[in-house]
């Protein structure tokens, strides 16, 4: 007889939440060990943005009545990605095809905090908090066992690092694989969205995600979180989990510019304000208000990093999932949806290696394939969107910005540049 899988997860974040509870649904045999003390520890509010790709591997893994949570929970779907510049000229809008039911077609816009939460139910028993990795061992009897700073072990058949871009499992695993920073800080802010705010923020931060292209390579990215009302009245006593309207925006521009001390990412709400809002002396009154409205205690930067591609390693019991291995600059707002990616492609696998029907090393080998490539160049293509954003090039800003113009009066030009965006 053969004997049950167990699998072992490091990380309870979105894409180890997710496989877990497909193998919880197919019945493997599954545990999860986050760092973290508590479900809420680190927890930040603001959203991630799903989409089709996202959205089908989540449904795939999820049990349909929590799948149908996520979807109640959800802020109201993006009418479409706006372009302008510093002034609030339009350069360019795409709007969204729109589906008339619910789900995988349609974005789902959802707070980090409902989505996890989500994620959680029903794991109680398989997910330990407090359990932080230092490192894990192969046995001869085709075991890993994983150790824990609490003097702690845990044995399984195959063990699944998810535990982010800073990876204790990729860093014993491929210890010559590097995350690099790119040059970019990122400062991120966001305000209750009162009936003045509203009134005082452009319309088209209310449509979907708003891109601004501003001079000498600064970048600023903002987006308005708003809820439906649920029609259930037993769903509106269950919800929300985070429920929070407000609008988000992030400045972004090359480390230099902001003339930040070393430990910058330790400054306080205030002066991080004010250093983006000497980069925006010549933006429009609109963006700076929106600058100086963010709460202060929602302020923070932090420099901007990515994964360098590796090729194909030999495989083994231990393999990567999310941003453990690919991890990549928020340019494109892909990070999330990859690692779900992942989660769905690998709950295939291991569920296949449970009912006898594959092997697990030559699975395992095939998830690792393929996720290294679509992985990876979903990295490249977001380090490039970043390096398009921040140019200091007065001709390719004008490059870029004649492109948006002709592709927005276009009407095929545009259909292809939402094709390949």
């Amino acid at each position: 007889m053969q004997k049950p899988l167990k699998v072992m997860i490091v990380g309870a974040g979105t894409g180890g939440l997710c496989l877990t509870q497909g193998l919880k649904s197919d019945k493997v045999a599954v545990e999860v060990f986050e760092r973290d003390h508590s479900p809420t520890d680190r927890l930040q509010g603001y959203r991630l943005s799903i989409n089709t790709t996202g959205s089908t591997a989540l449904k795939a893994c999820l049990p349909m009545a929590l799948f149908e949570r996520l979807v109640e929970s959800s802020a109201h779907p993006s009418q479409g990605v706006t372009f302008l510049d510093h002034q609030l000229d339009r350069l360019l809008s795409i709007n969204f095809p729109r589906n008339a039911d619910k789900g995988v077609e349609n974005e789902l816009p959802v707070s980090r905090i409902a989505l996890r939460r989500i994620l959680l139910e029903g794991l109680d028993p398989v997910v330990h908090f407090g359990k932080k990795l230092i490192g894990f061992d192969s046995a001869a009897d085709n075991c890993v066992t994983a150790r824990f700073e609490d003097g702690s072990t845990a044995t399984g058949d195959v063990l699944i690092g998810a535990d982010g871009a800073s990876s204790r499992v990729r860093a014993q695993l491929l210890p010559n694989a590097k995350r690099v920073e790119t040059g970019i800080v990122a400062v991120t802010g966001k305000f209750g969205l009162s009936a003045d705010a509203r009134a005082a923020t452009p319309h088209a931060f209310f449509c979907g995600p708003t891109l601004i292209l501003g001079p000498r390579g600064c970048f600023l990215f903002g987006s308005a979180i708003e809820y439906r009302e649920p029609t259930d009245s037993a769903l509106r006593d269950r919800l929300p989990y985070d429920s929070e309207e407000y609008v988000m925006w992030g400045f972004s521009a090359r480390r230099e510019k902001f003339a930040l001390p070393g430990n910058f990412e330790t400054l306080n709400g205030g002066a991080l304000k004010a250093a983006v809002l000497a980069q925006m002396n010549d933006w429009h009154p609109a963006l700076r208000h929106m600058i100086n409205s963010a709460e202060v205690s929602t302020v923070t930067a932090f420099p901007v990093k990515t994964s360098v591609p590796i090729p194909p390693w030999r495989t083994g019991r231990v393999t990567l999932l999310g941003d453990a291995l690919h991890n990549m600059t928020p340019f494109r707002g892909i990070g999330a949806n990859t690692a779900l990616r992942d989660a769905a492609a690998l709950h295939r696998a291991l569920v296949a290696v449970s009912r006898g029907e594959a092997d697990l090393i030559q699975s395992l080998a095939l998830y690792e394939q393929e996720m290294i490539d679509y992985g990876f160049q979903a990295v490249r293509t977001s380090l490039k969107e970043m390096e398009r954003f921040h140019s200091e090039s007065l001709f390719a800003r004008t490059f870029t910005k004649t492109v948006f113009r002709v592709a927005d009066k276009v009407p095929p030009f545009k259909a292809a540049f939402h094709g390949n965006g």
